[in-house]
């Protein structure tokens, strides 16, 4: 009996000593972009999260360098002139020469974020709304389509206060331009518009990106996948109508 007893003891002990040991993993469920659930060992999930901390810190620095970027040009191409900057960019030589080599071999920047380094650097003088100045670079550029000083000095103030994360502000614009019975405001630059249909093209027509687009796609939820379909159908539609017009034309 004595036997026995020791060795029962001896068992306990090590299980109180080494409680993993027979302990399950503790598993953390996520929903991924195809809207299907996983689930996610302890060592996964503290991955995914140092992942999201880099990715912060990364979006951080992105945005400082385009504001410091934003801020050099508006004080020395426009002389911190914010009617030149905002409302006459084409009027001035030294813009329209940078403009002309965006997206280039040059200048490896696309036309869209050589104007929102600007704006927001403009409208940081235009405006002198400490809720404008608070918001980062992210949050600023995707108000800038409001192209009125109270609405942007409105909706900044807003953004700040709700906290309002840069998915919900696409949708926050277009309704106040909705309640103000306007139209997104659209700039047109065939420059700027065949730079991204051909970095479009060059995309879609990549053998490679085809067969990850094709195998990503039976992966996802039906609604996802029908989601993904007409988008393209959409996009195919709308070229089809503009080569209609320009031949008409």
């Amino acid at each position: 009996m004595a036997t026995r007893k020791s060795t029962r003891t001896s068992t306990v002990t090590k299980s109180v000593a080494n409680p993993s040991a027979s302990a399950p993993d503790a598993t953390r469920a996520v929903v991924t972009a195809a809207g299907s659930r996983v689930s996610l060992s302890s060592e996964e999930s503290a991955v995914l999260d140092r992942a999201v901390e880099r990715g912060a810190a990364v979006r951080t620095t992105v945005d400082t360098s385009w504001t410091e970027y934003g801020q050099w040009l508006f004080a020395h191409v426009f002389g911190g002139d914010t009617s030149s900057a905002i409302d006459h960019r084409e009027d001035n030589p030294v813009w329209a020469a940078l403009y002309a080599l965006a997206d280039g071999a040059k200048l490896r920047v696309r036309h869209d974020e050589l104007e929102r380094a600007v704006l927001t650097a403009a409208y940081d003088k235009r405006l002198n709304s400490d809720a404008w100045r608070a918001l980062d670079f992210g949050r600023k550029w995707r108000l800038l389509k409001l192209a009125d000083d109270k609405l942007l000095r409105k909706a900044a103030q807003h953004v700040l206060s709700t906290n309002m994360d840069t998915r919900g502000i696409d949708e926050y614009v277009r309704a106040v331009l909705l309640e103000q019975q306007e139209a997104v405001p659209v700039r047109v630059s065939v420059t700027a518009l065949v730079g991204a249909l051909d970095r479009m093209q060059e995309k879609l027509t990549d053998r490679a990106f085809t067969k990850q687009l094709v195998s990503a796609s039976k992966k996802l939820a039906d609604d996802k996948r029908e989601a993904l379909v007409s988008s393209i159908s959409a996009a195919r539609d709308a070229l089809d109508a503009i080569l209609r017009r320009l031949d008409t034309e």
